[in-house]
């Protein structure tokens, strides 16, 4: 049997919305066929006024560019995140992004998921065992084609935050997502209990929120005390996309300075075959890694976060 490859257009340009067009363009045939007529972009809003944390309006323009060129355009676009804020909207208005309304002829709703009303559970773990529940947004799990929008962010408990990670926590129920770390509260955290818990928990809920499409903007990266600080990687200067969000996840991950298949998120994703994280199976298209290699100061807690390994792992991502 031929193993499971995937394709990673990987760009380096100084504009980051050419940057984002150019990775996408690259992959066109890929993601082509995953296109919709109601497509949902997901950035991220960790932080309600640090940009560097938060996705920058231009990169979702390259997107929208991008969707605007393929045979069949979207007929909606949603731009949905469940961000940090003081105020419902609050993101989106610090951020510019009320101004894309104005430059397209494409209708672009903007949708604060935590105002979301109807919401499906998912089975998760808790870091003893115990098992809970998740709630996802029935607004992002019937929309036919979502794309997420991430940055490459090193982070607390994963090493790095990217495309997954980012269409997942940053969907669910607010009050739900320390407990895909493992506990109740953010008081009882501790590492490596949580890093173990919450890889395995992100597999789980895999199953249900994985992106159609991938995109990651490394215009500027954040190292160090991710996935929220300020110290910036200003001349990363890369963006990435692919049909397989594992692959994009990998080739970032690989191009920040950290082995792919050491991470709990992509180890436990290429053994159960939900996507390709394996780099000697991923065709990186235009740039190569090694032109693009940086080496991100890691999250001073990296150490605790790569003691993620538990026994039975795969049993438990099923159980």
């Amino acid at each position: 049997m031929t193993k499971q490859s995937a394709r990673v257009g990987l760009s380096r340009r100084e504009d980051r919305r050419q940057n984002i067009y150019r990775a996408l363009d690259l992959v066109r045939d890929d993601i082509t066929p995953k296109l919709r007529e109601q497509v949902m972009l997901k950035p991220n809003f960790l932080s309600n006024k640090n940009q560097l944390a938060s996705s920058h309006a231009d990169a979702i323009r390259g997107v929208i560019d991008f969707l605007l060129t393929v045979p069949n355009p979207p007929k909606e676009i949603i731009v949905a995140e469940g961000g940090n804020e003081d105020y419902s909207g609050e993101a989106f208005k610090n951020f510019g992004y009320h101004l894309l309304n104005e430059e397209y002829a494409i209708p672009i709703r903007l949708v604060d998921l935590n105002q979301e009303t109807e919401w499906v559970e998912a089975r998760i773990l808790l870091a003893d065992g115990t098992p809970t529940t998740a709630r996802m947004p029935k607004t992002v799990l019937d929309c036919p084609c979502k794309i997420s929008i991430a940055i490459a962010k090193t982070h607390d408990v994963c090493v790095v935050t990217l495309a997954l990670k980012n269409m997942i926590m940053g969907t669910l129920h607010k009050k739900d997502r320390v407990k895909m770390h493992g506990f109740n509260s953010h008081a009882e955290r501790t590492l490596p209990a949580e890093a173990q818990t919450l890889n395995l928990n992100l597999i789980r809920v895999a199953r249900y929120l994985t992106p159609d499409i991938a995109v990651i903007d490394g215009t500027r990266g954040l190292q160090g005390d991710g996935p929220g600080g300020e110290d910036a990687v200003e001349n990363f200067g890369i963006a990435a996309a692919s049909s397989d969000v594992y692959a994009a996840d990998a080739v970032v991950a690989k191009a920040m300075g950290f082995e792919p298949l050491e991470l709990g998120l992509l180890h436990y994703a290429n053994e159960l075959g939900l996507g390709v994280a394996d780099l000697s199976r991923i065709e990186v298209l235009e740039t190569s890694i090694d032109a693009v290699r940086k080496t991100f100061k890691p999250h001073k807690t990296t150490d605790l976060q790569m003691q993620w390994q538990v026994p039975n792992a795969l049993e438990l991502v099923n159980a």
